[in-house]
Formats: C-alpha cells, structure tokens, sequence
C-alpha cells in the first residue's frame, strides 16, 4: 500500500476534473444564488475506494473533494474574492482578476507538514475466546404448536447455539388468528415452560435482534450447563416436546483454500457481485438506470487501486469485471481491460438467471431445514450458520459473526465492506445463489446476521454447498437438509 501515492492520485484526478468545466456542473437551489457542486461520480468513487482500502483517511479525502467544490464554486462566481480563497483542507486558491479563469489551473496543495493519518481500528478477536470451554452448535428441525382461545401457530426451532454470550434457540414463527389468517406479533413464549434433562427450568427471552419479524432468538434464562443433553418445551394448549441436544450435525469436513487475492481484487469481486445481484433482483428488464449507475466509475476505481499497488499488474480481475458489465449490457464504466473469456462459475449461474428473464418461476413452499455448523476463521471472521427457511416468496440463511463487525457501511455501488466476506450457496441442481446480509444485530464480538439468497430457491434441496470466501482464504463445505413444512 502506497499513502502517499494515494493522496497524490486523488489529487490529480481532481484537478484533471477541474480544467474540464463541463464536467462540473453547477446548480443553484431555489431561493438562494450560491452555486452548488456536481462532482463527477469516477471522482467519488475513486475516494471511497481509496478510504474502504484503507489507502487515505477520511478526513483528507473529504477535504480534497470539499477543496475542489470551493474551487469550482469560486471560479464561477461573479465576482471573485480579491485575496487567496482558503480551502477546507488548508489549500490556497489563487485569487486573479475580475472575469479571469485562473481558478481552472488551480493545484490542489496541503501545506507541507501535514501528516495526520487515521489507522483502522484493530478488529477485536473473536467472542468465546475467553471462554472455559468450546461454542457449542446443534442442529434441531423441530416444530412447536401452540393455540389458545385467541391465537394458533407454530414455532419452528431450527438451531441451538451456547457461546459467550449465552444460550439460545434460533427459529422462525407464525401466528393465526380464529379465522386461519396470519396475524403480527411475537409468540407467547412467555406462557411455555422449559426443563431440561436435569430438571432445571428455563424462561425463553425473545429477541429478533433486527432480523426480520419472523426469525427470532429464543434465550434461556438462566444461562444452562454447557452438557445439557435435551430440552423439553411444553406450548399452551399442547403436549410436550423433546428437543434433542445430543445430535451431531452431520456434515463434510470444510475445504479451506487459498485465495491468494489483493486487497483490490476482493474489493473489485464484491462490487461485480453487487451487479449481479441488482441484475438478478430484476430479471424481468434490463439493468438500467440506478442499477446502470452502479458501474459507472469503475475505471477510476481499477486507475485508484493501481496506483495504490493495491491491484497487481496482470490481475484477471478488471477483465472480469468488464466482460460482466458486457454480459449486463452496461456501458460507461471505463474500464481499460480486455473482456475476460471466462467468468467465475457462480457468475455465470446469476447472468443466466438473468438472461432467462423468468421472474413468475415458483419459489419454494414455507418451510425451515435445521443447520448448525461453524466455519474455519476467514479474515478475522468466524461465520456460524444456524438454519435456512424460505418464507414469502424469499429463502433466508440465519447465521452468527464472531469476531465483531463495525457499523454498516454502505458505498457509492452499494457494497457494503463492513461485512468482510463473500458467501454463496448452490443447491442440489447446480444453481448458485449470492448470500447478502440483510441486517445484523452485533453487541459486542458476535453479530447476529440473516443473509438473504438471490435468486430464492425454487424448491427445497437435499443439500447444500456453502461457499465462503474472504481475501485470504475460502471455505467450501456441504450441508444436508431435513426439512420441516
């Protein structure tokens, strides 16, 4: 990583925007006459690519574009300020003559001295690395039926989980009402009683921590001994029902290869994969207009990264990126490479997901498969997955992060860099399917995520390949699925 390559890049890349009016427009809102700044979206692009890296700080980025939008806002004044214009970062901008242009040739300077870096914060290590013992994970599929003179449904329990943070059962819900309509609202899991095999009670504490309103954790208060060999719930209305704790989860060792990627070619593979899923969202039309936007820029994002050396020389990648864009029929992404001739097999899948255009295929019937197992460490991130349901038309894979995971961070093409890694899951007939975080909920070293696969499934597969991969590293492992209706 070069810093001082970084900051030199965006500096010229600024001031190339600036000799060229036309490609800053102004505008001036209604009711007042200060101009405002367009900048050019390569330009934005380029910055955030630079900051996500963690090539420039944030504080030097946002004053060398807020340098340039008090540049241009100068320059087309009508009349100019007589003495040297301040910038936000310290920059001087010539002063020239009434009806005078110097402002085009204006450089972008800091003052010498100005060395103030902001390092990324350390990523704490990963929860339950203090712990007396290991997490414990086990698969359940049990369905819980619970009716009273109000309301009837089901609690579908798709996982156990006991880490630091406690102990808790993940499932998904539905309530009805008299008539057999859903109805909103939480289980009345405080009505059930829970024991375990040593006859020691529980209260279940419900929390959906920020997933969607029918995926749910099921706490066990107080916190149970980590050997508990089975739970007994028993629902209002209904006769008890044993959830085994002494099952294994019966799953092919993980397969964990190098990735061997820059930090620029992950960056680059994860902006490709939010085109495709914008593409996949939609497969009824083209890609086009905001989703069009996305690309836009990419040639100032690929220019950033090399000259960051953040991209190596003769990496595939671009070229992979501009046969996608090609595939999408997008134009306007300046990217310099060659088309690549070959594109990564989960890519293919959703581009012919795409090109089918068969958006009123069928998804798979409700429905919710008990999964528990833990992968090999990716990038400082332990991902643990706990279950996968389908439900309104949309398949869901509930999972943990540890290892703690900043605040969402969304980018200019939609990518959000907080969530490190890049999953994708293929069924028993081949299709692959992209695992997006839809939200996540982290108190502290373990997030608790639902990814959300594009395309959904059109039927419930007897397995599934999971495939994980961060910069470092990827993991491939296969998980049977028992499911529950």
């Amino acid at each position: 990583m070069n810093r001082e390559r970084a900051e030199t890049f965006l500096r010229l890349l600024a001031e190339s925007e600036l000799r060229d009016p036309a490609r800053l427009p102004l505008s001036a809102p209604p009711l007042t006459d200060a101009p405002f700044v367009t900048l050019p979206v390569a330009l934005r692009r380029a910055a955030w690519t630079l900051t996500t890296v963690g090539a420039l700080d944030q504080e030097t980025a946002d004053g060398i574009l807020a340098d340039l939008e008090l540049a241009v806002a100068a320059r087309n004044r009508p009349e100019p300020p007589t003495a040297g214009v301040i910038g936000s970062a310290g920059g001087v901008w010539p002063a020239g003559p009434a009806g005078s242009r110097r402002f085009a040739g204006a450089k972008l300077m800091m003052p010498s001295g100005r060395q103030a870096r902001r390092e990324p914060a350390p990523r704490p290590s990963p929860a339950g690395s203090g712990q007396s013992g290991p997490d414990r994970y086990v698969p359940v599929g049990v369905m819980i039926l619970f009716h009273d003179e109000t309301v009837s449904g089901e609690l579908d329990l798709m996982s156990y989980a006991h880490t630091a943070s406690g102990a808790r059962l993940v499932a998904v819900w539905q309530i009805r009402n008299p008539l057999g309509s859903r109805r909103d609202g939480p289980p009345p899991v405080e009505a059930f009683t829970v024991t375990d095999d040593q006859g020691n009670p529980y209260d279940l504490l419900f929390s959906t921590n920020g997933r969607p309103e029918w995926t749910c954790d099921l706490g066990l208060h107080p916190d149970p001994p980590a050997d508990i060999r089975w739970l007994e719930v028993t629902a209002p209305g209904e006769q008890a029902v044993r959830v085994d704790l002494d099952r294994r989860a019966e799953i092919c060792a993980p397969e964990v290869s190098d990735a061997g990627l820059s930090v620029g070619e992950h960056l680059l593979n994860r902006i490709a994969e939010r085109l495709l899923l914008a593409a996949a969202e939609f497969p009824a039309q083209p890609i086009a207009g905001a989703h069009a936007s996305m690309a836009v820029g990419l040639g100032a994002v690929i220019a950033a990264l090399e000259a960051t050396e953040m991209l190596p020389a003769g990496s595939p990648v671009p070229g992979r990126l501009a046969a996608l864009c090609a595939s999408l029929r997008v134009r306007g992404h300046g990217i310099a490479a060659t088309p690549a001739p070959e594109l990564p097999e989960p890519w293919i899948s959703l581009l012919s997901h795409y090109h089918r255009r068969k958006p009123d295929t069928a998804r798979a019937g409700d429905g919710f498969a008990g999964v528990a197992a833990a992968l090999p460490e990716l990038d400082g991130v332990r991902l643990v997955l706990l279950g996968l349901h389908n439900c309104d038309g949309g398949t869901w894979v509930d999972a943990l992060a540890l290892g703690g995971l900043p605040g969402q961070q969304h980018g200019p093409p939609g990518v959000d860099m907080a969530f490190p890694l890049s999953v994708w899951v293929r069924d028993d007939a081949g299709r692959w399917h992209v695992a997006r975080p839809s939200v996540w909920f982290d108190p502290g070293g373990e997030a608790a995520l639902t990814l959300r696969l594009t395309p959904p499934l059109t039927r419930s597969p007897a397995w599934i390949e999971v495939l994980a991969a961060g910069q470092s590293a990827e993991v491939r492992v296969t998980l049977p699925l028992c499911w529950g209706y």
